[in-house]
């Protein structure tokens, strides 16, 4: 039988969902560039137990941030100064896009699919080439649910610096041209702090449309070995993995069988587990035969 006719099917009776019913957990962090502190990301988030963590200035060594498990997935920007890590193996993350300056992916919760950014712009750099990167994502995805971890590098009393600076401002600016919210506390601890130095560079922003959403933020004094230290964004809404329930058959003609038995398999799977007895397993075996 041609099995051609199937091809763009959707068989929604073989679609599953696991879910946990803790929040999703973002941690944020810059590295500084240090071994050290990319090697103390690992014993942290055994702690802590993010979902997703949002770095900035990793480590790289041939290509790859040593330190970090081999069963993180890991999405870099190409010039591998922002990353996402998402440490669970459950979550299945979808890239979105890989930029110089920043990288975004798509996680589906329970409640609703949420784009991550992660971005990075050194103060030696023109902020404005990585919030166009970030542009071009936000006005690809209008009424999204986005949340955004970035360390730009701009002053503004919003964010809890005593005075602004230009970059703050243009910063500002395109926050309030995209209708987005800063999450940052202004009374927060610093998210960095070197010697005398104490600065609040590092964002997390969120659009409109998660703003309903309770989400709780909160800088961390859990040693970093950076020069900055740890943002934890919680948001209540558990995390769902999807995934479609392949069924093992003689000849494989999958798509055959999902087209002629799909609508009664959730029944003859109910009959199958509920079975007692050699008797009872035998009578849902040949109803799945007939």
């Amino acid at each position: 039988m041609d099995n051609s006719i199937f091809e763009n099917t959707q068989f929604t009776y073989n679609i599953a969902t696991e879910s946990s019913n803790e929040p999703l957990k973002i941690l944020q962090i810059n590295l500084a560039r240090a071994k050290e502190a990319t090697t103390q990301l690992q014993e942290t988030a055994n702690t802590i137990k993010p979902d997703v963590i949002l770095v900035q200035e990793q480590y790289i060594n041939n290509n790859g941030i040593p330190g970090i498990p081999q069963t993180w997935k890991t999405f870099s920007s190409s010039n591998q100064k922002a990353a996402i890590l998402i440490p669970s193996p459950k979550l299945k993350p979808a890239l979105l896009a890989t930029k110089v300056n920043m990288v975004a992916l798509k996680i589906q919760t329970s409640s609703f699919p949420i784009t991550i950014i992660s971005a990075y712009s050194s103060p030696a750099q023109d902020v404005h080439t990585t919030l166009q990167e970030i542009q071009e994502i936000i006005s690809s995805l209008p009424e999204e649910k986005i949340i955004i971890g970035a360390d730009l590098n701009g002053h503004n009393t919003l964010w809890g610096y005593r005075l602004n600076d230009n970059r703050g401002k243009d910063i500002l600016d395109f926050i309030l041209a995209n209708n987005l919210n800063i999450i940052n506390k202004p009374d927060a601890l610093p998210t960095f702090q070197r010697s005398n130095s104490v600065g609040w560079p590092d964002l997390t922003l969120c659009s409109q449309s998660l703003i309903d959403s309770s989400i709780n933020w909160e800088v961390l004094e859990e040693i970093s070995l950076s020069d900055h230290r740890y943002i934890e964004s919680t948001i209540a809404s558990t995390v769902a993995n999807q995934f479609y329930k392949r069924y093992k058959t003689r000849h494989k003609n999958h798509l055959r069988f999902l087209n002629i038995l799909g609508k009664e398999i959730y029944d003859l799977e109910r009959k199958i587990k509920a079975a007692r007895n050699s008797g009872e397993l035998n009578n849902a075996t040949i109803e799945l035969q007939t």
